[in-house]
């Protein structure tokens, strides 16, 4: 079994790493370092013009925190930290922060660069948001109404493939989601997926973001990882933990114009209780 250790950041995937050398400073390791300097010592680099698998990190070389200029989120630490862009975004920006040897830390002003060229990308991209030619779109998701196990419920973690359990069926699904306080969520509800900042809409107006990988949990169960940001699928909550929103999710199938996902309770193990979606591309 693969276990999940990390989360993705929905705008860029972030690999980091530190050098063996010593940090090094104009003014010797640790030195502190103003603003405006750590501005002009701040770069980022592509692997090829417009290419989107960068490093960015400062010359001379400091241990530095990079962070996204968009959203102020974490992207990395390190003395070069890769950061893949994925698509969805033509122009990213980036900043870093730095400890001082006096125990202050210095922020730099944010750099730029532009991104047209995807490549090394995780397959599961593709298969959710490629177009079939090359490119990636947006597709518009409902409940499966066809599915012969209902369209949400729960069942048993690693094991089931869709609801077993407790299956709520699509004529029952408007009750559930009234119940919850989550109506538009019910037989007419609606979301789409597109990679990007607002690549996520929700028949109930939420809007938000998500990306996914091949990571698995259990191979031959799952396929890949869904990971929301800001927004929900429709019913996307676990109900026996106060409606709390799941943002994580296993892909279970992604053809034919299906879509279906399980998110296991917190602490669940092989066989314990996991909720499922099961969903269909109308678009």
């Amino acid at each position: 079994m693969k276990k999940i250790l990390f989360a993705v950041p929905l705008l860029t995937v972030m690999f980091s790493f530190m050098a063996c050398d010593p940090i090094t400073d104009k003014e010797g390791p640790g030195a502190s370092v103003s603003t405006d300097e750590l501005t002009s010592d701040l770069q980022i680099t592509a692997e090829s013009d417009g290419n989107n698998n960068l490093t960015v990190f400062t010359s001379p070389a400091r241990f530095v925190k990079v962070y996204s200029a968009s959203d102020n989120s974490l992207v990395g630490s390190g003395t070069a930290v890769k950061v893949q862009v994925l698509p969805g975004n033509s122009e990213v920006s980036y900043y870093v922060v730095t400890d001082n040897e006096d125990g202050t830390t210095t922020k730099s002003g944010a750099k730029s660069i532009s991104v047209s060229n995807y490549t090394k990308l995780d397959p599961m991209l593709t298969t959710l948001f490629g177009d079939g030619k090359g490119g990636f779109t947006s597709y518009k998701y409902v409940w499966d109404t066809d599915a012969s196990n209902g369209v949400w419920g729960n069942g048993a973690y690693l094991q089931s493939t869709g609801p077993a359990w407790w299956i709520v069926t699509k004529d029952q699904i408007d009750g559930q989601a009234a119940g919850k306080n989550l109506t538009k969520d019910g037989l007419d509800g609606w979301f789409t997926m597109a990679l990007g900042s607002k690549g996520v809409t929700t028949s109930r107006g939420e809007t938000g973001s998500v990306t996914a990988t091949s990571d698995v949990v259990k191979s031959g169960w799952d396929i890949g990882t869904l990971t929301f940001s800001g927004t929900i699928p429709l019913m996307g909550i676990q109900p026996n933990v106060n409606n709390q929103r799941q943002y994580v999710y296993q892909i279970l199938k992604a053809s034919d114009g299906e879509l279906r996902l399980c998110a296991p309770e917190p602490n669940a193990g092989d066989g314990g209780t996991a909720w499922y979606w099961n969903f269909k591309r109308v678009n």
